[in-house]
């Protein structure tokens, strides 16, 4: 689940082939973030795949601030 609570309903509300293709990768990389911190065999890797995880966080929050500024805009 996307560590973004108070951005769920927007999460919800927008559905785009960029935006299912981020939450795609966003998975693959928590799944392999988890299953390296199981192991504990490589703690660098695992460190690279949580940064990864927090970039594609922040490309959500930035997208859906684009997808509102541009619904916004259509609005006036």
């Amino acid at each position: 689940m996307m560590r973004l609570p108070h951005l769920r309903s927007s999460i919800a509300s927008v559905s785009s082939d960029s935006m299912i293709e981020l939450f795609c990768g966003y998975e693959l990389a928590v799944n392999m973030r988890d299953a390296l911190a199981r192991t504990g065999d490589r703690p660098h890797l695992a460190e690279e795949y949580r940064q990864i995880c927090l970039e594609l966080e922040e490309e959500v929050e930035t997208m859906l601030c684009a997808a509102a500024l541009a619904l916004r805009r259509g609005g006036r």
